[in-house]
């Protein structure tokens, strides 16, 4: 390798980071907008999200091309980013393959609540999201299946359907949240958390 190709490689590894840095803090610009109650969430634009993030309305463009279904998509895709990392940094200790479940679940669910209002806005999203192409890379169910065979290899298509099932019921109903209504005001953050904290011990009764 000569100085030429390692200075064009230094030139494109600064550019890429230019890059994803830009778009974290559009991204984190757009959950604290579409998280503001003061703010209907039809009427923020891109430009809105690059002033608030600090960045150029052209640069927000280049990120975002089909407007909110790239804001969308990348909020899923940052924050299971984030879940993954975060379960990789778990696994450093060798945990037991339980334990390993309980904390994807977990991690997930915190993830959610986190991100809060903004996931709520982009699942109702979620079909054009996938169809665009712009879904998250790394099916969850994949990881979740993939840690229920290393749990018990003979129930991990049960164990992973029963736990995807109730992990997306508990997760609608988070997502229906309506503190104006008492149907929907119950499902709040703490009830959600809860209820995913109690996933693993509920699937594995019922399959062992």
């Amino acid at each position: 390798m000569n100085a030429e190709s390692i200075k064009l490689d230094g030139r494109k590894i600064r550019a890429q980071k230019t890059y994803d840095d830009a778009h974290k803090k559009l991204i984190e610009s757009a959950v604290e907008l579409l998280n503001n109650p003061l703010i209907s969430h039809e009427k923020i634009t891109i430009s809105q999200i690059a002033r608030h993030a600090g960045v150029s309305a052209a640069t927000a463009y280049n990120h975002f091309p089909e407007n909110k279904l790239d804001i969308y998509g990348s909020i899923f895709n940052l924050g299971f980013k984030d879940v993954a990392e975060e379960l990789n940094e778990f696994l450093k200790s060798s945990p037991q393959p339980d334990k390993v479940i309980i904390k994807f679940l977990d991690t997930i669910a915190n993830k959610v609540v986190e991100l809060g209002n903004a996931i709520r806005i982009a699942w109702f999203e979620v079909r054009e999201i996938q169809a665009s192409g712009k879904w998250i890379e790394g099916e969850p169910y994949d990881v979740l299946y993939s840690l229920c065979s290393n749990y018990d290899p003979a129930i991990a298509d049960e164990l992973a359907d029963e736990i995807f099932q109730m992990f997306n019921g508990a997760t609608f109903l988070w997502l229906r949240y309506d503190s104006n209504y008492p149907v929907w005001s119950k499902y709040t953050d703490d009830w959600y958390i809860e209820k995913v904290n109690q996933i693993f011990d509920k699937a594995t009764k019922i399959h062992k």
